[in-house]
């Protein structure tokens, strides 16, 4: 992608499309997989399907990594941003699951960017 901008708001939407595909609030389908795999296979399940993404974004939608991560910060923010408002967690544990998302959408980008 040529502009800067339009990389950083590409990257935002796919992070935060991802992030909600990959850990819907209220609808954590990986509940019912770690029944059947257990809970540290699913989790690494969760960890390399986030990562590829990371990859994956950095690699086919050309983006360098600085755009993809400032879009995945900015994803983030307004993330948690709209989960505390609609749906008012009792608990800050999104904050730590999809801080952990973006670790790992950031993770592949930097692996995509070596």
């Amino acid at each position: 992608m040529n502009d800067r901008s339009t990389a950083v708001a590409a990257s935002a939407v796919l992070a935060f499309v991802a992030g909600f595909a990959l850990w819907p609030p209220r609808h954590v389908y990986w509940s019912r997989v770690a029944n059947a795999l257990g809970e540290p296979l699913t989790l690494a399940l969760v960890v390399v399907l986030a990562v590829i993404v990371g990859s994956g974004a950095v690699a086919l939608l050309e983006v360098r990594f600085a755009e993809f991560a400032a879009g995945g910060l900015i994803a983030y923010v307004a993330g948690m941003a709209l989960i505390a408002i609609v749906i008012e967690p009792i608990s800050p544990v999104h904050l730590v699951l999809y801080g952990g998302l973006l670790a790992c959408f950031v993770l592949g980008a930097a692996i995509s960017t070596r």
